[in-house]
């Protein structure tokens, strides 16, 4: 059966309990966030998916989330400024991209009921939502947020939302998560060149290439990784590298 013709068979919620779910939605969320919009509009074009704007012809949620990205990436740089206070820049950055990459706030969203408030087209359906649509809808809502209410109630939101999510983090266990980026900031850190990957070998059959590749750093071939891609190759070499300079265990 067709997902068009699962769609005919479904049974319809009435637009009363649709309206009133949508309604318990949009609660949960301004529950979630500490902050009730003056602006009810701002609220809806934050939720408005661009299929439901096509479709409407109302603006998508698209402008508020560049605010909002920006803002949010301000906002959270200054909450582990304050926090931190004996981290290094690096170890900063580390956890501000940790915290606002997509996969993490897609998370959050989905933890606060983004999904079931969202304005999709016909052709789309909550369950549907990825994890890229709840991230780019829950920076919306802060760009939203910060219009409706400022940028002191904005942080409030942000530490409301996110100082849990702090105090999960580990700086020295970030540089992990990713070596590659971390390699570059000692990089800079010590007025070097950015680190050079170079490519070594194809091991394998085509179904199961293992690519390596040698990382260059400070004007030597400091060390090799493999993996599956060549992105995961370097990722390996930069983390070999760290453990060389001494740097991760």
């Amino acid at each position: 059966m067709t997902k068009n013709e699962r769609q005919r068979e479904a049974p319809r919620a009435s637009p009363a309990r649709a309206s009133t779910g949508r309604a318990r939605a949009l609660h949960r969320l301004e529950r979630a966030l500490g902050h009730r919009f003056v602006r009810r509009e701002l609220l809806a074009e934050a939720l408005r998916h661009r299929s439901a704007a096509y479709e409407q012809g109302a603006p998508s949620s698209e402008r508020l989330e560049f605010l909002g990205d920006a803002a949010l990436s301000h906002a959270v740089a200054a909450l582990l400024f304050a926090r931190w206070p004996q981290v290094s820049e690096g170890e900063l950055t580390r956890a501000r991209a940790a915290l606002v990459r997509k996969t993490s706030l897609a998370r959050l969203a989905h933890e606060i009921g983004v999904g079931e408030a969202l304005d999709l087209g016909s052709n789309l359906e909550a369950a549907e939502a990825g994890p890229s649509v709840l991230a780019d809808a829950l920076e919306a809502l802060l760009g939203a947020l910060l219009l409706d209410a400022g940028w002191r109630r904005f942080q409030v939101a942000v530490r409301r939302l996110f100082v849990p999510l702090a105090e999960r983090l580990d700086p020295a266990q970030l540089i992990l998560a990713e070596p590659k980026t971390a390699l570059q900031q000692l990089a800079q850190e010590r007025g070097f060149a950015l680190p050079a990957y170079h490519h070594v070998e194809v091991r394998g059959p085509a179904h199961r290439q293992v690519f390596v590749v040698e990382v260059e750093f400070g004007g030597v071939a400091l060390a090799r990784g493999e993996g599956s891609s060549k992105r995961a190759a370097q990722q390996d070499a930069a983390l070999h590298a760290l453990r060389v300079l001494g740097i991760t265990p």
